[in-house]
């Protein structure tokens, strides 16, 4: 249990980290960076914690205990992703809004048609910082889960 506490904190962490570096350089503003790139990252960072953990508890734990630690490596460190980007986007003043403004100028200069144009600006006006949250919670925790059961196939008590 220790491992699954230790790699969830880290995990919240390197997510964290990033969202701030992402703030600090401006970056967060840019949809490539900032949005696809950002999530790229997290799943990479999730993917390496989840495989790290499973293979430290590998030698004490059955495929069915893996799958357990993988399922809460995502819950823990997907609430604190969650508490943490809630704070970011709601307690910096202009964070959030800042990203939207990005979003939007991107979606304007898309070369997309008016229509599509309209309903990407709608999708991005309608978003919330609680949504985006909730949104790292989820995606936190299908991937620890998934990574979890596949490493679990590989490395486990045999």
């Amino acid at each position: 249990m220790r491992s699954v506490i230790k790699a969830s904190v880290a995990l919240a962490i390197l997510v964290g980290l990033m969202s701030v570096v992402l703030m600090i350089t401006g970056l967060s503003r840019n949809p490539v960076v900032g949005g696809l790139g950002s999530i790229a990252v997290a799943i990479l960072m999730n993917i390496g914690v989840v495989v790290w953990a499973l293979k430290k508890t590998a030698v004490e734990n059955s495929y069915r205990k893996q799958l357990v630690n993988g399922l809460l490596i995502g819950v823990i460190a997907g609430v604190l992703i969650f508490a943490i980007s809630l704070i970011m986007l709601t307690a910096v003043p202009g964070y959030f809004d800042g990203i939207k403004e990005g979003n939007l100028e991107f979606i304007r200069n898309s070369g997309l048609t008016a229509d599509q144009v309209q309903a990407r600006i709608a999708s991005i006006e309608s978003s919330t910082a609680l949504g985006q949250s909730l949104a790292g919670l989820v995606g936190t925790l299908v991937t620890s889960f998934v990574v979890g059961a596949i490493t679990a196939i590989f490395v486990r008590k045999k």
